[in-house]
């Protein structure tokens, strides 16, 4: 099984931001797409997992979400929002660069293959 490393976050989020920064300047507050979420509050999400998931993989817990959470003030410009995006993606993918293990499911799960990191 691959669990996501480093470069996998990195790819992701430069093709979010290939796809979603073309858009900045719209109005996010409509719709993403099928989902009852806006645009806006979807990227926020986003944002908001990958610092979740930036979390789990430094602290490794051992049986829970560590309690902390992310707030994308409202009002803040897309542009800004991508930005926080690209912040929290950073740190998620530093996280896995330097942990020594992947991030699969549950609080925090070690990548079983030792040679991957």
């Amino acid at each position: 099984m691959h669990y996501p490393d480093n470069q996998d976050v990195d790819k992701a989020v430069a093709e979010l931001l290939r796809v979603l920064g073309a858009h900045d300047m719209q109005d996010w507050s409509v719709p993403a797409g099928s989902l009852e979420w806006s645009c806006w509050t979807t990227a926020a999400h986003i944002a908001h997992d990958l610092l979740a998931y930036a979390g789990q993989v430094a602290a490794c817990p051992a049986d829970a979400y560590l309690p902390f959470d992310l707030a994308v003030r409202p009002g803040t410009a897309p542009r800004e929002v991508l930005q926080v995006v690209t912040a929290c993606a950073g740190l998620l993918s530093s996280a896995l660069a330097t942990a020594g293990h992947g991030y699969g499911s549950g609080p925090s799960v070690p990548n079983p293959d030792p040679h991957r990191g």
